[in-house]
């Protein structure tokens, strides 16, 4: 069980992120450089992920929204929006009062950070997807199901280099 001070410092803690995180353009922008997690130097080297985009920048683009559009893109998000109105602040004040209510705000402001998360995720995910799926083709797989396998290798990529909440991602120390 925690203490009463051990809570106070954990809440103070987590909104003074909150407050420097706020609408935060600066870590939204270096986000974006995480796209380059995909690399690798077998089938998405950067020559090939190059030739993904430039090649066919109509698939690319499609695989783009396909990847940020997905289920596990959209859960990834939080399904988090913009604005924060006035019943969404009436239902954490319900619930929760003051604290409810700044914390519905605070996750509020992250949205530019977790967008362009995906920006990067989408865009660096794109290239590794569509040449990890040409990999399993030429292994004799089906085009579908080298695209399953290809999806599965990319989520769990993303899982790996990529901020994650899922539970045996996360150090114990």
């Amino acid at each position: 069980k925690e203490s009463k001070l051990e809570n106070m410092a954990l809440d103070w803690l987590n909104n003074s992120v909150g407050a420097i995180m706020f609408l935060n353009t600066k870590s939204a922008v270096l986000q974006t450089i995480s796209a380059v997690n995909y690399i690798n130097w077998s089938d998405n080297n950067p020559l090939r992920a190059s030739m993904a985009m430039a090649k066919n920048p109509k698939q690319w683009a499609k695989t783009f929204a396909e990847i940020f559009n997905s289920d596990f893109m959209v859960e990834r998000r939080g399904g988090l929006k913009i604005n924060v109105n006035e019943n969404e602040i009436a239902d954490a004040a319900n619930s929760g009062g003051a604290k409810g209510v700044i914390a519905t705000i605070l996750k509020k402001g992250f949205v530019f950070t977790q967008f362009a998360d995906s920006f990067a995720i989408a865009s660096g995910g794109s290239s590794f997807y569509i040449n990890r799926a040409k990999t399993y083709e030429k292994q004799g797989m089906s085009k579908k199901k080298a695209k399953e396998k290809a999806f599965e290798d990319f989520r769990e990529l993303t899982e790996e280099s990529q901020q994650s909440s899922r539970a045996d991602r996360i150090s114990q120390q």
